[in-house]
Parts: structure tokens; C-alpha cells; sequence
């Protein structure tokens, strides 16, 4: 998945700190951050799969531990995003 440099950027702020998956408030503050600007860059749409796969390897490439919380953490989150898209798109926001 391709982000546009703003989206990418927004995504590393929520990733980049070691307790991004820890839902502590300032990390899931960090992630509607992110859910915002990707809604900016790239519309309502989101192709769930690819975006768990983007999340798994922007971890991972900083060296954090991905094992079965971050899974089901990256699935509960991306699946959050879908319906925060659609609310903003039916909503007209």
C-alpha cells in the first residue's frame, strides 16, 4: 500500500514510539491522527488487508515486537478506521 508522504508520516508519529500498541490514550490519540490524515490524502476507501499489512511492516521496521497482541490489536484498529471512514463519509465530513 502506498501512502501519500503526509499519511506516511502520521503513521510513523503513531508507530514510531515503543508503546504504539499499548492503547494508552496518547498512543490511540497518535492513531486517529493517522486515520485523519489518510482520510485527507486518500478519500474514504480503505482496502483493509493492505493497510494490517502496511501497519505490521512500518512496526517491524522499526524493530517492535509483532506477535499475536499486535495482530489482534492492528485488526481491531484497521477494522475501527473502516467505520470511522464510513461514518465520515455518510456523515459529509
Amino acid at each position: 500500500m502506498q501512502l501519500s508522504a503526509n499519511s506516511e508520516s502520521a503513521l510513523n508519529a503513531w508507530i514510531g514510539p515503543h508503546t504504539w500498541d499499548s492503547e494508552h490514550h496518547e498512543d490511540t490519540r497518535r492513531f486517529y491522527l493517522f486515520v485523519s490524515a489518510y482520510q485527507k490524502d486518500h478519500g474514504f476507501s480503505l482496502n483493509e488487508a493492505d493497510m494490517r499489512d502496511r501497519i505490521k511492516q512500518a512496526a517491524q521496521s522499526r524493530g517492535h515486537t509483532f506477535g499475536q497482541h499486535q495482530e489482534d490489536l492492528v485488526f481491531e484498529l484497521v477494522n475501527r478506521a473502516a467505520h470511522i471512514l464510513e461514518f465520515l463519509s455518510a456523515t459529509g465530513r
